[in-house]
Formats: C-alpha cells, sequence, structure tokens
C-alpha cells in the first residue's frame, strides 16, 4: 500500500480499532464492527449509543485502561470522514462519554505521552496485514490528536508541554522516512499537534513568526503550503530552545 489515502479509505470502510485488548482492561465494548449485532445496527445513532461506557464501570477505570478503550473506540476513524479534523473532533467528542471523560482527568497528557514514547514509527509490522499495519500506523495519529486537545493541553504546564513537542519532533523525522505509510494523515496529525501545542502557550512564547499565519492551520489541517511547514518546523525549535 503506497498511498495513506488508500489506508484512510480502508478505515472508514472496516474501522481498525476493535481490536482485542490488553489484559486488566475492565469493560469492552458489547457490540463491535463485523458481528452481527453491529450490523443489525440501523444508523450511526444506534451505533454510537452501542459504544457508550456505563457510568458505573467508567468510574472504576484509571486513565491508562481509559485510554485503551478509547483507541479502540469502533467508530474514532470516523474523525477522517469530515472535511477537517475539527469538524471529526468536534462529533467524536460529542457521540463518546469515554472521550469526554478522559479528557477530564487530570493524568491524561502523561498516559498519553507515556504510550506515544513506547511507539516507534518504523515498526510497522512487517509480516501483519494491510489492516494490521494500517491499526499500527493510525494509533500515532489518534495519540497525536488526543495529546493536542485543548481540554488536555490546557492540564499542562510549559515543561510538560515541551516535553511533547520533543516527541512529536522526534516521530514526525521518523514517520518522513516511511511517507509511504504516514505521507497524508501520518503528517497532518503530528503537525496538527505541534501547532495546537505551540499555540496553546502563544502568550508566554516570544517569537519574531507571527503565529497568526499559521493559526488557520489548526482549522484546516491541510497540508498543502511547504512554506508553513518549514514555518511551523522553526517555530517548534524556537519554542523549545527559548520557552
Amino acid at each position: 500500500m503506497k498511498n495513506m489515502k488508500s489506508i484512510v479509505f480502508l478505515v472508514l470502510l472496516i474501522p481498525l480499532l476493535a481490536s482485542s485488548q490488553p489484559s486488566g482492561v475492565k469493560w469492552d465494548y458489547p457490540v463491535k464492527p463485523g458481528t452481527d449485532a453491529w450490523k443489525s445496527l440501523k444508523n450511526n445513532a444506534e451505533k454510537v449509543q452501542a459504544c457508550q461506557i456505563p457510568s458505573e464501570i467508567i468510574a472504576t477505570m484509571n486513565t491508562g485502561e481509559l485510554l485503551n478503550v478509547c483507541l479502540d473506540y469502533p467508530l474514532l476513524p470516523d474523525i477522517f470522514a469530515f472535511s477537517n479534523i475539527k469538524d471529526g473532533f468536534s462529533k467524536f467528542e460529542s457521540d463518546f462519554n469515554g472521550f469526554r471523560e478522559l479528557i477530564r482527568r487530570d493524568d491524561a497528557a502523561k498516559e498519553l505521552l507515556k504510550r506515544y514514547k513506547t511507539l516507534d514509527p518504523l515498526s510497522i509490522p512487517n509480516e501483519g496485514s494491510i489492516m494490521e499495519k494500517g491499526n499500527y500506523v493510525f494509533r500515532f495519529s489518534f495519540i497525536e490528536l488526543f495529546i493536542s486537545y485543548p481540554l488536555v493541553v490546557e492540564k499542562c504546564s510549559t515543561n510538560e508541554k515541551k516535553e511533547i513537542v520533543r516527541e512529536l519532533l522526534l516521530k514526525k523525522e521518523k514517520k518522513k522516512s516511511r511517507l509511504d505509510w504516514y505521507q497524508d494523515t501520518g503528517m497532518q496529525t503530528n503537525y496538527f499537534a505541534i501547532v495546537n501545542m505551540l499555540q496553546s502557550d502563544v502568550g508566554k512564547f516570544q517569537s519574531g513568526h507571527e503565529m497568526t499565519e499559521i493559526s488557520p492551520y489548526i482549522y484546516s489541517g491541510i497540508l498543502n503550503n511547504p512554506d508553513v511547514l518549514n514555518q511551523i518546523d522553526q517555530l517548534a525549535a524556537e519554542y523549545l530552545k527559548n520557552n
């Protein structure tokens, strides 16, 4: 598979993330894509309702367990079915009580960063199927979107934000060596996360660049201007150096 757009198409047809969860998780989705019960659901609203976590269960989950469940949300790939990431994410937050709970947790960013650090963009499973490889690749994008979500970022100190930006930059450089998998969405969500982090500290971050020039990127998320991407890279380097 040579182009991430083809992978996105596959993801939207067959949700990748309804996989088996690690041991110790206290809850799993009772209805999953591919089953007769899932096929019997008439529309998106019924699928959304079937994926909600019971309130008595969600209260018992630690943040790491809750993150596992959010990453396995069967409708999560629908984020990329919208004209821009911001609209897709707004629907995700509105639809899924697990994510609303995750972003409320004070340790959400810590857990997300810990998980992100364990992943290597170059470790795409060589012997895996296209779907398994796509599942691995999209894990990065979803964590990048989660960790840069405004309600998560606002709980982070500047030092914590810098640590996240450093890790985003490390992952971005590795992704560049596998653009056959990360060319489109994989790079898009990385830059999206970096911009959100920088903008969140705009009051403290004094730069020679004008943040308003790259702010529209937050809403479009489209990689269509190399000059803007170079400017984001420069801003990120200055942020880490000077802040």
